[in-house]
């Protein structure tokens, strides 16, 4: 068999076998049954409870005293001590979180980022 042949022969088997693919799985994949399962949480029900809990959260945190920022600054060991205590809090949202890093930042006891923000 000449080698000028054999492209040809394995381009068409090649084909043929992927065209035989599509035709036995292609129907699977349409036919699918995707409804629901009884008791089964769809995705826009979890985005949609996900997107509720977090405005909850922002009106806790906003409602909750001991995370907002005291009437006067923390002293460096009153600040070591909120940051703590307020460990898993953003700075962004916690504000007495963010007292106390600005207080620390103050004092030369940490360095804040060059994008930090007050």
């Amino acid at each position: 068999m000449p080698v000028g042949t054999i492209a040809p022969i394995v381009t068409a088997a090649a084909i043929l076998a992927l065209w035989c693919g599509i035709g036995y799985w292609l129907p699977y994949l349409i036919d699918r049954d995707d409804t629901i399962p009884d008791g089964a949480v769809s995705s826009v029900d979890i985005l949609d409870r996900v997107t509720a809990e977090g405005a909850l959260r922002t009106d806790l945190w906003e409602l909750e005293p001991s995370h907002r920022a005291p009437p006067e600054p923390y002293t460096p060991e009153q600040a070591h001590a909120e940051m703590r205590r307020h460990r898993d809090c953003r700075t962004d949202i916690c504000s007495a979180k963010n007292a106390a890093f600005w207080t620390l930042a103050d004092s030369g006891q940490i360095v804040a980022a060059a994008r930090a923000v007050r």
